[in-house]
């Protein structure tokens, strides 16, 4: 058994993606449209700016197939919405034109923290594919809002432990990037009393509780996490995994990414959280304005693990 990974948003060639530069980083090969699959994100997640999917292949497409998605995000809302903070809402279509690119059915939704670009599809996923969503109390209460029924959620904190299909997923304890010296949206509107109240404007999906994951099938671990701080590295626990999949969207991430890596001892790291996430996806990938990617490839040199790059759905194996 082997895991796949594969960018999730619309394909697009390399020549045109904004990762041309750094081809050589870039991994890709061919399989078959239908396989099983696990989708980060943005994710990453796999925010992964791609969000990325990772996939268990067998040598025929199996009807039983399983996927697990993180993070995933296809509205893509304007940059000014989000800075004006204004209503926002999922796009449907967007949605629907995603998912054509993943199993019609999965296991279960995983979300690290409850940021529109993280948590604002879900509930429009749940419905199409009938994922569980586990995640931590304020990403399931603002998907409950919209008729998500409480039993297809699973609140999870630090060392919770799910065992959903072949996945054993391990949460943990994690925190979120500082823009400006200040973590976007860090307060959470008071739960409304009326079960139908909405999050309405971009500052209604507010941190809530930021989560990193461990997930194991097939003999893999790949842990994925949204960014983080300095002096905040994974817990200490979690050493030696196959995958690191690190959002890496802000400075403070950025300034993290070496601790992270030396605590994690991985054997590939995928940046993850690095394209513009206000654009449409349907462009190709394009890096944020405010990531640097250079930098990260210049400290890469002197970690662990080899460092590789996702084009949108283009798949990868782990082996």
């Amino acid at each position: 058994m082997k895991f796949i990974f594969c960018a999730l948003t619309f394909s697009a060639q390399i020549a045109s993606a904004g990762l041309q530069k750094y081809s050589s980083l870039v991994v890709a090969e061919d399989w078959p449209a239908l396989v099983e699959y696990l989708v980060d994100t943005h994710g990453a997640r796999l925010r992964a700016r791609p969000r990325l999917s990772l996939i268990r292949r067998r040598d025929d497409v199996e009807p039983d197939g399983h996927a697990l998605l993180v993070d995933p995000y296809f509205t893509r809302i304007g940059l000014w919405s989000a800075a004006l903070n204004q209503p926002i809402e999922s796009n449907p279509d967007r949605v629907n034109e995603g998912l054509r690119h993943v199993r019609p059915r999965a296991d279960v939704l995983l979300v690290t923290h409850a940021h529109f670009d993280h948590l604002l599809d879900a509930p429009e996923i749940m419905r199409r594919t009938y994922a569980r969503l586990v995640a931590g109390p304020t990403e399931i209460r603002l998907v409950e809002s919209f008729g998500i029924s409480p039993n297809r959620c699973q609140i999870v904190k630090q060392r919770t432990v799910r065992k959903i299909g072949p996945w054993t997923i391990r949460a943990f304890a994690a925190q979120h990037d500082r823009l400006f010296g200040k973590v976007p949206f860090d307060r959470c509107p008071p739960a409304p009393r009326e079960r139908e109240k909405l999050p309405v404007k971009a500052s209604d999906w507010c941190v809530g509780e930021p989560l990193a994951f461990v997930i194991e099938a097939a003999g893999k671990r790949i842990y994925i996490d949204p960014g983080g701080v300095p002096g905040a590295p994974p817990d200490p626990r979690i050493k030696d995994v196959d995958l690191a999949i690190l959002g890496v969207a802000l400075p403070d991430s950025r300034e993290r990414f070496g601790e992270a890596v030396r605590q994690l001892r991985p054997r590939y790291i995928l940046p993850s959280h690095q394209d513009d996430m206000f654009g449409p996806i349907d462009r190709g990938f394009t890096f944020g304005k405010m990531t640097n990617f250079p930098a990260l490839l210049r400290e890469s040199k002197n970690l662990p693990g080899r460092l590789v790059l996702l084009d949108y759905f283009q798949p990868w194996t782990l082996r």
